[in-house]
């Protein structure tokens, strides 16, 4: 997903991509917004990979349906 060196991975190649194509935009009526989360799911819970390891719940993100 994430990948190093010359092996980028998805992840920083789809991030790149995007920016470019923001960038190369030329009209002005345009602006874009990007949001991105990044989570995991392991033993059936949920944690947000960009909260600090410290400071995420140990028992997981709670899952809200609506």
């Amino acid at each position: 997903m994430i990948g190093y060196g010359a092996n980028r991975g998805i992840v920083p190649l789809a991030c790149e991509e995007i920016f470019r194509r923001i960038e190369s935009n030329t009209d002005p009526e345009k602006s874009y917004q990007v949001q991105v989360s990044m989570v995991e799911i392991y033993n059936e819970r949920i944690q947000d990979l960009l909260i600090n390891p410290a400071k995420r719940p140990k028992e997981g993100l709670k899952i809200r349906e609506n």
